[in-house]
């Protein structure tokens, strides 16, 4: 989200394997249904496998792991999926980056 799967024409090969990415998450969710029907997004509530979509939407923690490798971890708060307010980024490069974000940026330091 912050920058592991921002992809563009600046972006370099750095021979991590994608697909093997898991995500692991806890904290508050929100239903597509509510996104779909308050904010317009009806491709939200679309899913073609049996299991529920909820989305990170409050407090929460984030986890992005390739094996048992931690690659970037937030944890704070969350709007409608994206990093928005007070929170904690470690990249995978083991930086800090605490204070507040904006739809997934980091803008100032606590």
């Amino acid at each position: 989200m912050f920058g592991l799967f921002k992809k563009g024409p600046e972006a370099e090969d750095d021979g991590l394997d994608y697909d093997s990415v898991t995500v692991h998450y806890e904290g508050e969710v929100m239903s597509p249904d509510y996104i779909a029907d308050t904010l317009s997004h009806p491709e939200s509530d679309v899913q073609g496998y049996p299991y529920h979509m909820l989305v990170p939407h409050g407090l929460g923690k984030l986890t992005y792991k390739l094996h048992d490798d931690v690659l970037e971890q937030y944890e704070g708060n969350f709007e409608v999926g994206q990093y928005q307010g007070k929170g904690t980024l470690i990249d995978r490069h083991g930086e800090v980056h605490e204070g507040s974000f904006e739809e997934n940026v980091f803008v100032k330091k606590a």
